[in-house]
């Protein structure tokens, strides 16, 4: 009877679990998606909206180095429970539009509740700007992709 009992409890509590299309995130970390429209954000794209709203970006800092090159810092922080990878770039402009093709991708890993800085130099002199694109590495084949879905474990009540 005890066996019948706990099976049952088991499956209505298996029918109880929701689904979602993207990780939960920990609560305190802000996401993309909740830090849109932030000023000092404005020169960074996240590219990829599933992606929105699994990661957060503390800050960009941009700076000249030793030679007067523009340089730009981004810290990324992984606001899930699960690994995400990142493709990073950054787009140069001065006054008169783009002075240099953008970087190369780089690949950036966030391991669970993680943080990375990605950062990039200049090679123009006349470069007087930057814009860091962030897209997911892994979109097509990951946990990110469109119309998957998540189970997210119901919450056991203690036992008595």
């Amino acid at each position: 009877m005890k066996t019948l009992f706990a099976l049952l409890a088991a499956t209505v509590l298996a029918g109880c679990a929701t689904t979602q299309t993207t990780p939960p995130t920990f609560a305190g970390c802000r996401t993309w998606d909740q830090q849109a429209g932030q000023g000092n954000l404005g020169a960074v794209s996240v590219l990829s909206p599933e992606l929105a709203r699994v990661i957060g970006v503390h800050e960009v800092v941009t700076s000249r180095t030793g030679t007067g090159m523009a340089s730009v810092q981004t810290t990324v922080q992984n606001c899930s429970d699960v690994d995400v990878v990142l493709s990073v770039r950054t787009r140069f402009t001065g006054d008169r539009g783009q002075t240099e093709p953008p970087s190369a991708w780089k690949t950036v890993f966030l391991p669970p509740r993680g943080q990375a800085v990605y950062g990039e130099s200049a090679i123009s002199q006349a470069t007087s700007r930057v814009a860091v694109d962030i897209y997911d590495a892994n979109r097509g084949q990951s946990q990110f992709a469109p119309g998957q879905t998540y189970q997210i474990p119901a919450v056991t009540p203690p036992a008595r």
